[in-house]
């Protein structure tokens, strides 16, 4: 699970996909999926699931398909 940083925000995204032109596919801390520019994130380690909430989970297991391991 990748996750970034809103740098305005300071809150957490889950990446689900890069794609392409600058853009990534993400969960919003709101859990909804939205195609959101790069450069408004920094990187984050994929150790650092503190800031992931239940509705990022949830949306994130529904995408993949599969359990996420915390």
């Amino acid at each position: 699970m990748e996750l970034v940083k809103n740098k305005a925000s300071g809150k957490i995204f889950v990446v689900l996909d890069d794609i392409g032109n600058g853009d990534f596919l993400m969960i919003t801390p709101d859990g909804k999926v939205m195609r959101l520019e790069k450069r408004l994130f920094t990187s984050l380690s994929d150790m650092d699931r503190e800031g992931v909430n239940e509705k990022q989970l949830t949306v994130y297991k529904d995408y993949f398909g599969e359990p996420v391991n915390n």
